[in-house]
């Protein structure tokens, strides 16, 4: 009977990891074909995006110094502060800040710079972007904050300094969970042992 009960709640757990999975690769990963056109419409704009994602802090500065918009997207929705935050690069973070790029707004998902910044953990970018006026609980298109992103993939850390600034462990997507659910997905309870 134990036995039963333990592969049941491994093949739980299973379930629970590799539909955690297919949802990040879906809000983070996967392409979606274009809904209009690419938002970065001239060569300086493109080099702006992938300036930031590379962290080339002096090619982002002189974009920036040049007049070249900060807040472009591309196909997906991701500025440069986007891809600067999920690819962890700070100085080009806050460059762009400084440029006044919108740490408010969102990808074509909803989800913007904390929440990725949350999802990678890079907790010095995710304390400059609190230091924004965005709501520290602003959700993405299927109720996700930033608080749900790091309890997911154990940034403890990160769901600490969230915590700290008021994000709200009860706020529930559009699944009904919560960022505990959530964190519980990710670490199952031991089974009991017959021996207790």
């Amino acid at each position: 009977m134990l036995r039963k009960v333990m592969v049941l709640l491994g093949s739980v757990a299973l379930v629970v990891l590799v539909g955690s999975a297919l949802m990040v690769g879906y809000l983070f990963v996967w392409d979606r074909p274009s809904e209009g056109r690419v938002l970065a419409v001239s060569d300086a704009e493109r080099y702006l995006l992938a300036a930031a994602r590379e962290g080339d802090v002096e090619v982002v500065a002189g974009l920036v110094k040049a007049g070249t918009p900060v807040n472009v997207q591309n196909e997906r929705g991701f500025s440069p502060l986007i891809l600067a935050a999920y690819h962890g690069h700070t100085e080009v973070a806050r460059v762009l800040l400084a440029a006044g790029a919108d740490a408010c707004s969102g990808d074509s998902r909803g989800n913007t710079a904390l929440m990725g910044a949350a999802f990678k953990g890079h907790t010095d970018i995710v304390e400059l972007l609190l230091q924004q006026p965005c709501a520290v609980d602003q959700s993405n298109g299927v109720g996700q904050t930033a608080l749900m992103f790091a309890s997911l993939f154990g940034r403890t850390d990160v769901a600490e300094r969230l915590r700290q600034h008021g994000a709200s462990a009860q706020k529930r997507d559009a699944s009904g969970r919560t960022a505990e659910d959530w964190a519980r997905t990710q670490s199952p309870e031991p089974p009991i042992t017959a021996g207790r």
